[in-house]
């Protein structure tokens, strides 16, 4: 309902999240601002308790190998360009230090980040903490009504867990900015939105106007 792809007006979407967030509180929740894209506000529902704050807290989470860092930091910094919010390791220097990694990962990769990027190489196959990272990250997919992990391969390494029918992104045919993109493209955002939108007058007709009283709650 506060989607920017969807409702065009900004003060439309600042009233939904602040209905929504009137009947969210109540359970510990609310509507937060969490970023801006073509001048509209992009909200996300976090929790106000401090217990489950991680499970709201990224659209999208990044699993990779350390020998892979090179390729992963241009996709982590494109995306920070376009105001994804995102878990890149280096991101979370101060976030992560004292942390019991084992522990705040798993909540991470496990969380309700909309999808987590799977950098698939021989190195992520056999190092230790990519391991648990797909293991957090396979036990959400479970759950998921939706496609949550996202592979993306370097080379064809087998991965246990890792259906063969799961569509990936082949990395030796895209640049890093050009997997950006389409990660940017399945969150539903692109670079130029607004040109793509009608003006009011032409496109009126395409638009259902929800008055409140149409919320059933």
């Amino acid at each position: 309902c506060t989607e920017p792809a969807v409702v065009r007006e900004p003060q439309r979407i600042e009233k939904l999240a602040t209905v929504f967030s009137q009947y969210l509180k109540q359970d510990g929740f609310e509507m937060r601002k969490t970023g801006q894209i073509s001048g509209r506000s992009i909200y996300k529902v976090v929790d106000t308790t401090g217990g489950r704050e991680l499970a709201t807290a990224y659209e999208i989470v990044l699993s990779f190998a350390g020998e892979d860092r090179n390729y992963v930091e241009k996709v982590a910094e494109f995306l920070r360009t376009r105001e994804v919010a995102l878990f890149y390791d280096e991101y979370e220097e101060a976030a992560l230090w004292g942390k019991d990694l084992h522990e705040h990962l798993h909540k991470v990769y496990s969380g309700s980040a909309r999808y987590c990027v799977m950098f698939i190489s021989k190195y992520y196959a056999e190092k230790v903490w990519p391991t648990h990272e797909r293991r957090s990250a396979f036990e959400k997919a479970i759950e998921a009504k939706h496609e949550y992990v996202l592979p993306a391969r370097f080379d064809d390494t087998e991965i246990p867990g890792l259906h063969k029918t799961i569509k990936y992104v082949d990395l030796r045919t895209k640049s890093p900015d050009q997997l950006a993109d389409l990660i940017c493209k399945k969150l539903g955002r692109t670079e130029n939105r607004d040109a793509q939108i009608a003006p009011n007058n032409s496109s009126s007709a395409n638009f259902v106007d929800i008055d409140d009283d149409d919320i059933p709650f």
